[in-house]
């Protein structure tokens, strides 16, 4: 490994365990404490953090290696034998919808070698594609990297797709002249629809266009004063600049973090200004240490990530920090006491999302993403980080029972109204509606025609089992509509196999005389018949507090349009207080990306239903929107 242009993940391969703590002398003077609220836990070795505008978190982590045993190098100094690493898919891409638990998305190459792993780097959207970079590749390895690595990729659902290349880029151009080494790293979309990425092995900024699939050198940075020879850099004394975050500022501005590489001495980082045009670089701020991050916050102000602080006998214990920058010598620690924090990102009420504990290091698990309230915010006093402090994310109460949920004439009411307003598209039908409890117990069945002969007699037990469905498969951190499990439950569906795990109680849905049917004395009531079902129509329930507390289940037209009916229905009752669902606008709306050959985009996608409801659901978001939790006086 060469020391001049150490692995971002790997610099606490040099760290010596036992190290006396030293305070930083750069916390402002007005100051609380807090241990933040965690996010999503065990990581190993997260890298990268991004929110984006639906309020969902995204991390990247380096993964653990694998079992498959890869070349990575010449020859052993002390062994003469050729250099392996152990290599595999252990690199996730995870998201976290707001109030909801991580799910995997994509997982990549991870390569573990003696006490350096490389995987997975950063994230970025761009017209709503999510991509990452990902992997190191040297010349001393092959002409040929390993497939996804040093490279930028699109995360797809389940899986990543090489977009460009970049070790390919290194090895045809070796912009700055030295050795053969290509490391992905800060990436960022700019606002001309183009990628920009921080190559740490390469010490470039690299333009790529996602279209065209192809890339190009715009800077490249120069080596950085040090106190030691780098055999790396011709004997020089520098260091490599390592560039390993990348913003556009408020002013439009291509602004770059430097690490820089060996000896990490304090004060040596820096922030530069990119011209795009001439490739000309330009000090902005100084006086920095061993930045691994570069963001622009809410309020236009740039944050930084500092990982730590070096001496002689090893790391300062819990000498992370963000920063605030500022031009020169002028920049603040606004978040201080972090362990090995690698990236930062905010939300747009300067809400800061931290990854912590980035090197992998010790017991695997131990990364984290924390979320510090009101970092990116004017006149905010600075956080000093206490980690004895910090909390998870609670989860409401769990509520059954059907005292919690609306009467069966709350339910008839709110049906018939919904249902005579119209805009619901479909076959304009009347409709059937069930609303079960967390048990699945049905609590009230009504319908809304005049008698239970005005809508389809079949609809009664189908919205059963549309109620029962939505009530199974969601919890109290993220809701599935039925018209979710449409095609993830379909073969190669990531939730196949659910379709036959609750079938319906026959005997008791059609027990009891046909009269009562749809009545307050429905026989159904106060049974569980259980049942299934992958259309659209049912919704769960969430009461104010956040908890969920059952679901509803609407039939008696298209698909579609049952689930347009429920949605308003749900509104009407204001059991709409869903934390968080897999679809575009982060709610449980029904989803129309399945492709040609029945595939879906997103994995939660739904037949179209032929009759525009398309037009109506699109707007339900907006028209009908979802309530917050603790919300009063809807």
């Amino acid at each position: 490994m060469k020391v001049s242009r150490l692995y971002v993940n790997s610099i606490l391969a040099v760290v010596v365990v036992s190290v006396l703590w030293i305070a930083s002398d750069s916390a402002m003077a007005q100051e609380r404490e807090s241990g933040g609220t965690v996010i999503v836990e065990g990581l190993n070795g997260p890298q990268g953090v991004l929110v984006i505008d639906d309020g969902s978190v995204w991390v990247i982590d380096v993964g653990l290696g694998g079992d498959e045993e890869v070349e990575v190098g010449g020859l052993d100094p002390n062994t003469n034998e050729i250099i392996r690493a152990t290599y595999g898919n252990t690199s996730r891409v995870m998201r976290v919808i707001p109030g909801g638990q991580p799910q995997l998305v994509a997982t990549l190459p991870s390569i573990f070698l003696g006490s350096d792993i490389v995987g997975g780097a950063r994230l970025a959207l761009l017209n709503n594609e999510m991509y990452a970079t990902a992997g190191v590749w040297q010349g001393v390895a092959s002409e040929e990297a390993l497939p996804d690595t040093a490279a930028v990729l699109r995360v797809l659902q389940g899986s990543v797709l090489e977009v460009v290349p970049l070790w390919k880029l290194e090895k045809e151009l070796n912009p700055d002249g030295h050795v053969l080494e290509s490391h992905p790293y800060g990436l960022t979309a700019g606002p001309d629809g183009l990628l920009y990425v921080a190559e740490a092995g390469a010490n470039t900024l690299v333009q790529v266009d996602v279209v065209s699939q192809t890339a190009k050198v715009i800077a490249v940075f120069d080596g950085i004063p040090g106190p030691l020879p780098n055999p790396y850099r011709g004997g020089a004394l520098e260091s490599d600049p390592v560039p390993t975050g990348v913003t556009f500022g408020a002013d439009g501005r291509i602004y770059v973090s430097l690490l820089p590489g060996f000896p990490f001495l304090p004060g040596s980082a820096k922030i530069v200004v990119v011209d795009p045009v001439t490739g000309g670089v330009e000090d902005y701020a100084t006086d920095l240490t061993m930045l691994t991050d570069l963001r622009t916050g809410p309020d236009g102000e740039l944050y930084a990530v500092r990982f730590g602080i070096f001496t002689d006998e090893g790391p300062i214990p819990n000498s992370g920090a963000v920063i605030r920058v500022g031009e020169g010598e002028t920049s603040q620690d606004v978040v201080t006491g972090l362990p090995f924090p690698t990236s930062v990102d905010f939300d747009i009420n300067g809400n800061a999302f931290v990854t912590i504990n980035g090197a992998s290091v010790g017991e695997p698990g131990r990364g984290k993403v924390i979320r510090f309230e009101g970092v990116a915010v004017q006149g905010a006093p600075s956080i000093r980080f206490v980690e004895s402090a910090t909390v998870s994310q609670q989860e409401p109460e769990f509520v059954t029972g059907c005292d919690s949920l609306p009467s069966h004439e709350a339910v008839k009411a709110a049906l018939e109204r919904v249902v005579a307003s119209g805009n619901n598209g479909g076959l304009g039908n009347h409709m059937w509606a069930t609303v079960v409890d967390r048990d699945g117990m049905v609590c009230a069945i009504a319908f809304s025609g005049a008698n239970r002969g005005s809508q389809w007699p079949g609809g009664r037990v189908l919205s059963v089992q549309k109620a029962n469905s939505a009530n199974a498969f969601s919890l109290t951190q993220l809701s599935f509509s039925t018209s979710n499990l449409y095609a993830a439950t379909q073969p190669g569906g990531n939730l196949y196999g659910l379709q036959g795990s609750t079938p319906l109680d026959t005997a008791k849905a059609y027990a009891g005389p046909a009269s009562d049917y749809g009545q307050a004395g429905d026989p159904l009531v106060g049974e569980r018949a259980g049942g299934w079902s992958r259309s659209g129509g049912g919704l769960s329930l969430y009461s104010a507090s956040g908890s969920l507390v059952g679901a509803i289940g609407i039939s008696g037209d298209t698909p579609c349009a049952d689930h347009i009916v429920a949605w308003k229905v749900r509104d009407a009752l204001q059991l709409d207080f869903i934390p968080a669902g897999v679809s575009p606008s982060a709610d449980d709306n029904i989803i129309f990306d399945l492709q040609a050959n029945g595939t879906s985009l997103s994995g939660f996608g739904h037949p179209r239903c032929g009759f525009d409801e398309e037009r109506f659901t699109e707007k339900l978001p907006a028209d009908f929107p979802i309530g917050t939790v603790g919300e009063v006086g809807r």
